[in-house]
C-alpha cells in the first residue's frame, strides 16, 4: 500500500496543466464572443438581414462551447481537489485511499472527454466561418 501513494503524485501535475489549457481555450473563446458582439453592435444587424442567421448559428455554437468549457474546468478542479484528498488519505486513512484516487482519475477522464467533445464543437464553429467564405 505504501507504494500506491505515488499514483496521485503522477496525476498531480497533469491536472493543473489541463486546467491551464482549458483556461487558454476560455480566453480565446471570450475574445471571439466579444469580437462577434462588437461586430453585431457596430453593423447594427437586424434579425431580417441575410448574415444574421450565420451570426445566430455562431452564437449558438459559442454558447455551447462556453458551457462545455465551464464544465471541463469545474470537473478538472474537483479532480484536482479530490486528488489532494487522496494524498491525505494515503497517509492518514489508507482504507479510503484507492477509492478516492480512482474517483479523481474518473473525474479527470470525464473532463478530458468533455474537452474532446468541445474540440468537435469548435470545429463546427470553424465550419460556419468557412461557409461565409464559400458564399463570397
Amino acid at each position: 500500500m505504501d507504494n500506491l501513494i505515488i499514483l496521485p503524485a503522477i496525476l498531480f501535475p497533469a491536472i493543473p496543466l489541463m486546467m491551464a489549457n482549458f483556461g487558454n481555450r476560455y480566453s480565446s473563446l471570450s475574445t471571439l464572443i466579444r469580437k462577434i458582439h462588437d461586430e453585431l453592435i457596430n453593423k447594427k444587424i437586424s434579425k431580417n438581414d441575410k448574415s444574421a442567421n450565420r451570426y445566430l448559428a455562431q452564437i449558438k455554437i459559442l454558447r455551447k462551447r462556453l458551457v462545455l468549457n465551464r464544465m471541463m474546468q469545474t470537473i478538472a478542479s474537483f479532480s484536482f481537489f479530490i486528488n489532494l484528498i487522496s494524498i491525505y488519505f494515503g497517509f492518514k486513512y489508507q482504507e479510503y485511499f484507492i477509492n478516492t484516487f480512482l474517483f479523481a482519475v474518473f473525474l479527470f477522464a470525464l473532463s478530458i472527454a468533455i474537452f474532446i467533445y468541445e474540440l468537435q464543437v469548435s470545429a463546427q464553429a470553424l465550419d460556419k466561418h468557412l461557409e461565409d467564405l464559400e458564399e463570397l
